[in-house]
């Protein structure tokens, strides 16, 4: 496994300076799709690849991001701005120079799919380290696609069952893609056809439909219209709260809310070891408060939290919602659960991601002292259920809340 990862922005035509979103969230589609990659964890170099004679503007784009870089903690990040060259394949070879010997991992990206979520990053990366050497993202295919000769005949009918339209990023271990670019060559619009035509597998994840390509005025307008639901940056903050018993998926969705939003990610469980390792006999009354406390702070900077705990009880849900009140932000209560069978192989399956943390077996958990929160704005069943979706559906639901104070309804 390398010990960084590196991505090639693929920003050789004009198009990725062309302006998506209006007001304070206008931006170069380059520098949106930019923002996206630098949300990915683990990351450690991005080069953005450039037309030759466009590389001002490039340079100009890539720069709006800056403030967020500072903020968001990333300053590690290395990002590099480098001319392409006439094909793609000039373009990739130049992005793969840039990066430095020690990255493994790179992923192939296109400025045009400016929004495409961090959860597919995410999915491509891991479905790489756990083995594959090639990956893309990709959605199931919809419409009956057929097949036609040089005078528009119909000559087959494919099986839509078997097709899956293809996304970006597209994943490779640095070896693979290097390889397939020296030695299949040529001009190609798919970097993991390249893959394919040396004869080795390329595997295929989730993608996400808000990884849509922009290539003409009508998908420019329904990116920007996606762009317009999400709460514009320096708005009022939000408090995400999250609940539910150990194994029913709170810290993922936490850290891919945290991710999406660029959010703070307050963990109850971070919190309690860290008390047990100073001494303090108390932890449960005294990680909350730490808690309550730790996340005003971030809400009065204007930054959105997300609440991460088992939050059984009634009293410290409406301290949560005090938290918010008193910080002037938004809150948005979501109640997780899980199907028993799914949910004891996920508790029986674990093991612990903070040093020193004891997590609960299966009988633990269900003899957990837990009050089932019947008031919560959004209740989410998460058994077989991606965390893009996941996220859709909380992100849905706090679209249709007032700015300030306990939403009415989901």
């Amino acid at each position: 496994m390398a010990a960084g990862r590196g991505t090639r922005l693929g920003a050789d035509r004009p198009k990725a300076l062309v302006p998506l979103g209006r007001g304070p969230d206008a931006a170069p589609l380059v520098t949106h799709a930019l923002r996206g990659v630098l949300s990915c964890p683990d990351l450690s170099d991005v080069v953005v690849v450039a037309p030759p004679d466009r590389m001002p503007e490039l340079t100009a784009a890539v720069d709006l991001t800056g403030v967020e870089l500072t903020s968001a903690g990333a300053g590690q990040v290395q990002v590099t701005v480098v001319a392409g060259g006439a094909e793609r394949s000039d373009s990739v070879a130049a992005g793969l120079a840039a990066l430095p010997p020690g990255v493994g991992i790179v992923l192939v990206h296109d400025a045009a799919r400016a929004l495409t979520p961090p959860a597919v990053f995410e999915r491509v990366v891991e479905a790489v380290r756990h083995g594959h050497s090639a990956v893309v993202p990709a959605l199931p295919v919809t419409d009956t696609i057929k097949m036609v000769d040089a005078r528009d005949h119909v000559v087959s009918t494919p099986d839509r069952n078997a097709l899956r339209a293809v996304q970006t990023p597209q994943g490779f271990l640095r070896e693979t893609l290097e390889r397939a670019h020296h030695e299949a060559g040529g001009s190609v619009t798919d970097d993991a056809g390249l893959v394919e035509s040396l004869g080795d597998a390329v595997f295929v994840v989730p993608g996400d439909p808000r990884s849509r390509k922009i290539t003409d005025a009508e998908d420019l307008a329904v990116v920007e219209s996606w762009l317009s639901a999400t709460p514009a940056r320096g708005a009022t903050p939000v408090l995400l709260v999250l609940g539910g018993l150990p194994g029913t998926g709170k810290t993922t969705l936490a850290r891919a809310w945290a991710r999406s939003r660029r959010a703070a990610h307050v963990r109850v469980d971070t919190i309690e070891v860290a008390l047990q390792r100073a001494g303090a006999d108390q932890v449960g009354p005294q990680g909350y408060a730490a808690a309550y406390a730790l996340a005003a702070d971030q809400l009065a900077l204007g930054l959105d939290v997300v609440a991460d705990s088992v939050n059984p009880l009634p009293v410290t849900r409406a301290a949560w919602r005090e938290v918010a009140s008193a910080s002037g932000a938004t809150v948005l209560e979501v109640e997780l659960t899980c199907a028993a069978t799914e949910h004891r192989e996920r508790v029986e399956g674990r093991t612990a991601d903070i040093v020193g943390h004891q997590v609960p077996d299966w009988s633990g958990v269900q003899a957990a002292d837990y009050v089932p929160w019947t008031d919560a704005d959004v209740a989410l069943d998460t058994t077989d259920v991606d965390v893009s979706d996941l996220l859709a559906h909380v992100e849905q639901a706090l679209a249709a809340v007032p700015e300030v104070g306990k939403p009415t309804a989901p």
